[in-house]
């Protein structure tokens, strides 16, 4: 099966189990339980990634698994990737700004994907060449040119050099923007950039499973999404910009 549409319905399925899941157990108490990645992990990331790689096994079997916390097997022509709980921190703390996210690569490059927000019931979603959506209407990135009145949301990883960009990149390009924002689940962040809810999205040090599934969404919806060189962003990159092109540029020659 490599029908985009009939995978796009495998998708969506499990991501409503999964998110029907994080609705029930939302805003009880959660004790973190492991680590992976300089990444704290709850139960409920364990459950959720179960029912992903339970339900994804049985509807498609010839496509490889890479998840957050379970299979991480990209060496095959098409590779389902997960991030079960996408703003653990934020779930834990019950704060509804989080999402469970899925992506399907081919050949390495995604080809559709779904980044959805079950307390906040925003569902973000995308297929190769049919633009980008939230909740069935059609997303644009902002149109915005002038970097002192945007909005930019700031992402990192979780060691110490993420911790020090993060840092010393606000403090670079404090005094050339509006106003800065920190949300916390990279995925949904990038999808709030795709939608013009916010003007730029700059990360450093997160993980493929972070970036994919928004990456592929906002790049549907139109917007730029690079490397800090200024490059077309792949899986290999650890650092993504997102944004119209007229922003990009100015925040690249800053960074």
């Amino acid at each position: 099966m490599t029908d985009p549409g009939e995978l796009f319905n495998i998708a969506d399925k499990v991501v409503d189990e999964v998110s029907s899941f994080l609705q029930e157990n939302f805003g009880k108490t959660k004790k973190m339980t492991h680590k992976t990645d300089s990444h704290y992990g709850i139960d409920d990331d364990i459950k959720c990634n179960e029912i992903y790689e339970s339900y994804l096994k049985n509807k498609t079997p010839q496509i490889a698994l890479f998840t957050e916390e379970g299979e991480q097997n990209l060496n095959s022509e098409y590779v389902w990737i997960v991030d079960p709980i996408e703003g653990t921190s934020n779930y834990r703390a019950g704060n509804p700004f989080f999402a469970t996210v899925i992506a399907l690569l081919h050949n390495n490059e995604p080809v559709l994907s779904i980044v959805n927000a079950p307390i906040l019931k925003q569902k973000f979603y995308a297929i190769n060449g049919k633009g980008a959506y939230l909740n069935g209407n059609k997303i644009l990135p902002t149109k915005l040119d002038e970097l002192d009145k945007a909005l930019v949301d700031f992402g990192r990883g979780m060691k110490n050099i993420d911790k020090e960009w993060y840092v010393a990149t606000l403090s670079k390009l404090n005094n050339h923007i509006r106003t800065n924002r920190t949300f916390g689940a990279c995925g949904l962040d990038i999808c709030y950039c795709a939608a013009g809810i916010t003007d730029i999205y700059i990360n450093s040090g997160s993980q493929i499973y972070d970036y994919i599934a928004g990456a592929f969404i906002a790049r549907e919806s139109g917007a730029e999404v690079l490397n800090f060189k200024g490059n077309h962003w792949s899986i290999n990159d650890k650092d993504i910009l997102v944004s119209n092109k007229s922003l990009s540029n100015a925040i690249i020659k800053l960074l």
